[in-house]
């Protein structure tokens, strides 16, 4: 009995016991029976422990994986096609949206109109012209024909004078000549339908 308590303390604590000592106790064949036997118990109880623990594992995964009832299945496919609609649809618009250019129609009467009002049949909506490095003499031709105005140059020099600007098609003209009026070497001024250069 009492090598029987040795084999438990050694099994428990074997840092308390040299190498020899260990051997010594396993070469006896009646402390190596009693070993294996508490090895095989030890094994048996570590199975029944696995097999109880997977009859729960298994319960509670019956509990959680129920059944899902028909009509939220065809719920649930319904709001899939209803969402994927929705994105096709909001692409197919984005897509479509992009090379459209929006247009708004002007009427235009018989009668020459004033200066400052535009007069082109079909204009852009917020149409903003950019000019890069190029002469007051195209810009204010361009002007001249969006505006329906005559133009003067009554200095040569000003006619080669190269700008960089922009033009918002739906201001009315006498502001678009503020604003190039802003430039050092321009002078431009208004009058009886006419751009003047000076």
């Amino acid at each position: 009995m009492k090598d029987i308590e040795e084999l438990l303390k050694m099994t428990e604590r074997p840092q308390d016991y040299s190498d020899e000592e260990i051997r010594q106790m396993m070469n006896d064949p009646d402390m190596r029976a009693y070993y294996e036997l508490m090895v095989d118990a030890e094994a048996g109880f570590a199975l029944r422990r696995q097999e109880n623990q997977g009859k729960r594992f298994r319960l509670m995964r019956n509990r959680i994986a129920r059944p899902v009832p028909m009509i939220l299945r065809i719920a649930a496919i319904f709001i899939g096609v209803l969402l994927l609609s929705g994105i096709s649809f909001a692409a197919y618009r984005l897509i479509a949206g992009v090379g459209e250019s929006q247009t708004q129609k002007v009427e235009m009467p018989d009668s020459p109109q004033k200066a400052d009002s535009p007069q082109q049949i079909v204009t852009e909506l917020n149409a903003v012209r950019t000019f890069e490095n190029v002469e007051l003499q195209q810009i204010l031709q361009e002007l001249s024909d969006y505006y329906h105005v005559g133009v003067e140059f009554r200095n040569e020099q000003s006619r080669h004078i190269r700008l960089y600007t922009k033009w918002d098609t739906t201001a009315p003209l006498s502001q678009i000549i503020e604003l190039l009026n802003g430039f050092e070497k321009v002078s431009l001024r208004l009058t009886n339908n006419q751009i003047i250069a000076e």
